[in-house]
């Protein structure tokens, strides 16, 4: 499976058996339940494919049936690592430290990696120390903006979120 700007969620999903479809059933961007992955209709492309691969996390963990256990805290807990598990999937550390030579601006960033703006923050929060010393070596000083400050930025964005 290739990852990065290259992975297609949806091909992973159907090699998987989970189909996915749009439907205005759904409260938040996406749901799974059952193999069955189900996008809101007012996502932009870029949303509805980091909802697809988060889903697909959903799905590989069982979370439908495993997952969730109605304690506000685990609950929120189990999302933030999915969604870093997800984000790990759409964007690579090579992909990231290319973007960061190409702009300094966070939402460039995450156009060209194709993701959100969200999937970016919680991938730059969720970096070990060695993935940001590869990105410190690819980068060479030449990135247009400090990946410390774009990490600082994603925190103040992305309130409590922790790495899982």
């Amino acid at each position: 499976m290739e990852w990065g700007r290259a992975y297609d969620p949806y091909r992973h999903a159907e090699q998987l058996g989970a189909e996915v479809i749009v439907s205005a059933a759904v409260a938040g961007w996406g749901a799974y339940r059952g193999g069955l992955i189900r996008l809101n209709p007012i996502l932009t492309q870029v949303e509805a494919r980091c909802t697809t691969a988060h889903e697909i996390v959903h799905h590989e963990r069982r979370d439908d049936v495993l997952g969730y256990c109605g304690v506000s805290w685990l609950d929120t807990r189990l999302e933030r690592q999915v969604h870093a598990v997800a984000a790990r999937r759409l964007i690579t550390v090579a992909d990231l430290a290319d973007a960061a030579l190409w702009s300094d601006n966070a939402g460039e960033i995450a156009e060209q990696l194709v993701v959100d703006a969200r999937t970016l923050y919680v991938r730059l929060l969720d970096l070990s120390a060695g993935e940001y010393r590869e990105i410190g070596k690819r980068t060479r000083g030449r990135a247009r903006r400090p990946l410390a400050e774009l990490r600082r930025f994603a925190a103040r964005s992305l309130p409590g979120f922790q790495q899982a």
